[in-house]
């Protein structure tokens, strides 16, 4: 059965500033992964930074590549970075689809496509909502042109 990011046990390093369990003084803290007595305790190095108007933020240090992140997820029982889990091969479940879904995609690609290289949209377009009408089609078109291309990428890698 394929994991997936989403479904992993996480913690946040912001909602735990917020609570008061990282402190912006602390070189490390102590985080709870889970609930009751099945819950995994474990010791995570803070990385902190403060600004000009007194505020701050923390971020946890990755142990497995040493990088900073908001959210660390436990993964056969070691934690880690989104990143590291992207180099492990850990996906997010929107990452794929299913193949009615890329397909569902790939028709609105052409679709998009075909409306603006076709005829106006209407027989009397008024000039501003014809250009606001086909700026909105070139954007939609674009990104999910951005969209696809990501995914492939992801896919790749």
């Amino acid at each position: 059965m394929r994991e997936y990011q989403d479904d992993l046990v996480s913690v946040n390093s912001a909602r735990l500033r917020a609570l008061g369990v990282i402190r912006p003084e602390a070189a490390s803290a102590v985080v709870r992964f889970g609930e009751g007595e099945d819950a995994l305790v474990r010791e995570v190095r803070i990385w902190h930074r403060q600004f000009r108007n007194g505020r701050g933020i923390s971020l946890f240090l990755c142990p497995a590549c040493g990088g900073k992140a908001q959210l660390l997820k436990l993964y056969d029982g070691r934690l880690r970075c989104r990143k590291c889990l992207m180099r492990s091969g850990v996906q997010f479940r929107i990452a794929y689809g299913t193949p009615a879904e890329r397909l569902a995609r790939a028709k609105r690609i052409e679709a998009l496509k075909a409306k603006l290289s076709g005829p106006p949209l209407r027989l009397k377009p008024l000039a501003g909502l014809r250009v606001a009408r086909r700026r909105e089609l070139e954007l939609s078109l674009t990104r999910a042109l951005i969209r696809q291309r990501e995914r492939m990428l992801e896919a790749k890698t």
